[in-house]
């Protein structure tokens, strides 16, 4: 069975700092806000470098997200052991489902969020990753860690802190795991070959109030990493935010009612404007607000990596015209055998469209794009040109044609200037065997995650940095990912 996810390049990383207020309207609902910051950009990042050039966190990103796509590759093609076992009934959430939201910021190469866990709860900064499924930090005593900012995690200091039998459902929930003393140790990997092993317990996770008021939640799943390696320097662990059901957002699914959204800021954002995240109802009232109302497209499960968000795609257009040799069933996620598909996925930055896509967009855009095209071998990407004298370029539209939704590209959400010498080029790369559709396409669309009702809504907004005003002054909660949206958001 499979390790599970890559890291380097990949990573969904951001700052979360839970927290929760009263609805208006519903005296007794509580909503989650997060602040997601960048794990390279954000200046409060611990892995933050302030003299990287804007050029150099593109081709960083664009190396990411090959990467990312290979290591999604891999899990398919080797499959997971199947999600869905019901948890302990001594430790499922009882708390009745209710609305929050966080706030998500861009930038490049990921973020991290602070989570707290234990009594007297033990707070750390750990990689958000969409792309994975276990919640796990760096404990002590620790035979194998890498260097990391804030004290290891220790369960001696926590009286809540428990581990997790082998033969529990829980324990079935992973890929790797063994047997130790009637206990469950697991060994989770990722595609860049970063692995962690540990003890897989439960404690309690704390979240903390707008007000400064706590809530907890008991018998939360989490790993206690003690022989850890790879490319988590920087951080304290890894939150991971997929579909399977030790995920950190499955594990609270109970409180938030399976939905959450978020709204991405422009790429060209400074490097403090935020992004927000709706976790819970607020999500669903938020979406059908705006002036342009919410479609859905079908959430589809791939049972050989049953993480992952897929979605179906029927075609895409240019200049509102399809565009030709791209048959729809390029894109079709074969069930049987794991295959194909698209996948929705805020952690990779290029969008890695099937090559059999890829080619004949590529190849009418060029024809299409009248400007000097110049050689991008070293930045990573298949077509830029040089704009250093045009005042208004203009480029052709792009459609990505969703079961019941038409995702509307415009410019910004296509074409990035790398430099200062105008330098601009299409933010899109193919690769094999499946397509997945990154953060630069997503930017400014609100995108609701329904997945009580396996659906994905998507609305075009003006602007997401407005809508998290507005969602805040409605008290409505908010995740945002701070750091500047320079196509990193992995």
């Amino acid at each position: 069975m499979a390790a599970l996810r890559l890291l380097k390049a990949f990573l969904l990383v951001a700052v979360v700092q839970i927290a929760l207020a009263h609805l208006s309207s519903c005296e007794n609902d509580k909503i989650i806000s997060v602040d997601l910051k960048h794990l390279d950009h954000h200046v409060d990042s611990p892995r933050h470098d302030a003299h990287t050039t804007f050029a150099e966190r593109i081709h960083s990103a664009v190396k990411r997200s090959q990467a990312r796509a290979s290591a999604f590759k891999s899990i398919v093609a080797a499959g997971v052991t199947p999600r869905g076992l019901n948890f302990d009934s001594t430790i499922e959430l009882s708390t009745k489902a209710t609305s929050f939201q966080s706030p998500v910021s861009a930038a490049p190469g990921g973020y991290i969020m602070s989570i707290s866990i234990g009594t007297p709860p033990q707070t750390r900064t750990a990689i958000a990753d969409t792309g994975s499924d276990l919640v796990w930090l760096q404990c002590a005593p620790c035979s194998v860690c890498y260097q990391q900012p804030d004290p290891l995690f220790d369960p001696r200091q926590s009286s809540t802190y428990k581990k997790i039998r082998y033969f529990s459902s829980l324990c079935g929930e992973l890929p790797q795991v063994s047997y130790n003393w009637g206990y469950c140790t697991y060994r989770y990997g990722y595609g860049d070959q970063s692995t962690t092993q540990g003890d897989f317990a439960l404690d309690t996770l704390t979240l903390t109030a707008t007000d400064g008021s706590t809530q907890t939640v008991p018998n939360f799943a989490f790993g206690c990493g003690k022989r850890n390696q790879g490319t988590f320097s920087g951080t304290d662990g890894l939150v991971g935010l997929g579909r399977g059901a030790i995920s950190f957002n499955e594990q609270i699914g109970s409180l938030i009612g399976s939905k959450f959204s978020y709204c991405l800021v422009d790429a060209f954002s400074s490097a403090t404007e935020t992004s927000p995240l709706l976790l819970g109802d607020a999500a669903e009232s938020t979406g059908n607000s705006l002036k342009a109302k919410i479609k859905y497209t079908p959430l589809i499960r791939n049972p050989a990596a049953d993480t992952f968000y897929y979605v179906k795609l029927n075609g895409i257009l240019v200049n509102n015209k399809p565009v030709s040799g791209i048959q729809s069933s390029v894109f079709t996620l074969n069930v049987l055998t794991g295959q194909g598909g698209v996948i929705l996925d805020s952690g990779t930055t290029i969008t890695q469209l099937i090559q059999s896509a890829y080619i004949p967009l590529l190849t009418k855009l060029q024809s299409l794009i009248r400007y000097t095209q110049i050689d991008s071998s070293q930045i990573g990407l298949d077509l830029c040109y040089d704009l250093s004298g045009v005042a208004r370029p203009t480029f052709p539209s792009v459609t990505f044609q969703f079961q019941g939704v038409d995702l509307v590209l415009p410019a910004n959400n296509l074409f990035l200037q790398v430099d200062d010498q105008g330098t601009t080029c299409l933010a899109l790369a193919g690769t094999s065997d499946f397509t997945i559709i990154g953060n630069i396409q997503q930017q400014n669309h609100y995108f609701l995650y329904d997945v009580a009702n396996e659906r994905v809504g998507i609305a075009p907004v003006d602007s997401c940095s407005t809508l998290k005003s507005r969602a805040e002054e409605k008290s409505i909660g908010l995740l945002t990912m701070l750091g500047k949206s320079d196509y990193g958001l992995e």
